[in-house]
């Protein structure tokens, strides 16, 4: 389980987006932000590896679409390097290919930069507890256009677990709800993302809701 925030051990944030503008506003929300501090900051993807690798932090705010290595070939080499650490999209861009691109290669939540003012502490926050998080904006673009729904031949209790993973609840968590053990839990998400074809459960949410299963 994540240790909880304080000044005196914050949530230890790195910044991978091109655009300035981004830069200063994100430095300003979180310098008024308890419990969370940015480390660093990179303008591509080659930048946001290495500041990672030097600064070890817990989330990672990443832009899409950047020079020299954008965000999606980032956040994949990211995750295989340190799948602890949390990969939370941050971007302008909400179609579909982005999104699903991002999902595949690890990351665990995406927040549009319209965003920001509202949401992007809270966001941080609950990606660093492990649960998984998507703006307003971009939970529409994940649930439409409608899509006819498909059989997964899920069992009761794997559409329980799903319930579950769809209320952003962590393996832990699951597990206190369910009366079982993490390594049940676990073995339920796994069986649930061989069966829904994907292999995160922030893209197994994603196949959920289009096909109408939470």
């Amino acid at each position: 389980m994540p240790q909880p925030m304080t000044a005196e051990n914050p949530i230890r944030v790195v910044l991978v987006d091109d655009h300035a503008q981004m830069h200063r506003i994100v430095h300003a929300i979180l310098g008024e932000t308890a419990g969370i501090k940015l480390v660093g900051q990179g303008a591509n993807g080659q930048e946001g590896i290495a500041l990672c690798e030097q600064y070890q932090p817990d989330v990672t705010l990443m832009d899409v679409v950047m020079p020299v290595m954008d965000g999606i070939e980032a956040t994949k080499v990211l995750h295989e390097r340190f799948p602890a650490m949390k990969i939370l999209v941050l971007s302008s861009f909400q179609d579909h290919e982005s999104v699903y691109a991002m999902l595949r290669n690890g990351a665990v939540g995406y927040l549009t930069k319209s965003s920001l003012a509202q949401d992007l502490a809270e966001t941080i926050r609950a990606t660093f507890q492990g649960k998984m998080v998507f703006s307003s904006e971009v939970g529409a673009q994940l649930v439409s256009p409608p899509q006819p729904a498909v059989d997964y031949h899920l069992t009761d209790r794997e559409l329980q677990v799903l319930v579950l993973m769809a209320e952003g609840m962590n393996m832990p968590e699951m597990a206190a709800k369910l009366v079982v053990s993490p390594a049940t839990a676990k073995f339920h998400v796994e069986n649930i993302c061989r069966k829904l074809g994907v292999r995160t459960r922030s893209e197994a949410l994603v196949v959920a809701a289009k096909n109408n299963l939470v």
